[in-house]
């Protein structure tokens, strides 16, 4: 069975077991019905990409604890959600922003109830420090300089689907680090 005629569940459950190319078949059979989903609600072409990168980004994050047969149902429910993170964004101060980003690559969902987030996210900063090289790389590329997936992996000389693999190790790790700290 090609990646094509295989169901959602089945291509999730490959992904999760390392094969990267799995991924790379969902993602394929639903950008284009995203992206034109979350132009509907964004009615902006860039806009709309940006929510489309972050669905996926949130789709790699949350691979391993999504139900299979419940993907593509969970994918819009994300994309809706990115959206409207996109439309408050763009009321926010970018420095505000970046600091919620980088403490978002570690799911500290209390971030916006503390007073030092500048410092927990120069700690994240120094997490990622630790992070191997293909790793970091990555997540440097797509959180800190906002390049979108298929321009990292341009500029990575990388397959796009071994730039989200990558993304995906990388916050997992990231995240086992941020736990670690605090624990």
């Amino acid at each position: 069975m090609t990646p094509i005629d295989e169901p959602d569940g089945a291509l999730l459950v490959r992904f999760r077991t390392g094969d990267s190319t799995a991924l790379e078949a969902l993602f394929a059979r639903h950008e284009g019905q995203v992206f034109r989903f979350l132009f509907g609600l964004l009615r902006d072409h860039h806009a709309a990409e940006d929510a489309l990168q972050e669905t996926f980004v949130q789709a790699i994050r949350y691979a391993d604890v999504v139900a299979p047969n419940a993907f593509r149902g969970w994918l819009y429910t994300v994309a809706h959600r990115q959206a409207m993170l996109v439309k408050r964004k763009a009321k926010r101060l970018p420095s505000q922003a970046d600091d919620l980003v980088l403490l978002g690559l570690v799911g500290d969902d209390a971030a916006d109830f503390r007073t030092d987030r500048a410092d927990d996210a120069r700690a994240v900063m120094e997490l990622v420090k630790l992070l191997p090289a293909p790793q970091r790389a990555v997540i440097i590329a797509r959180v800190v300089e906002g390049k979108k997936f298929r321009e990292v992996a341009d500029s990575l000389g990388c397959p796009l689907n071994t730039a989200l693999a990558r993304m995906h190790e990388g916050l997992k790790k990231l995240r086992q680090l941020w736990e670690a700290r605090h624990a």
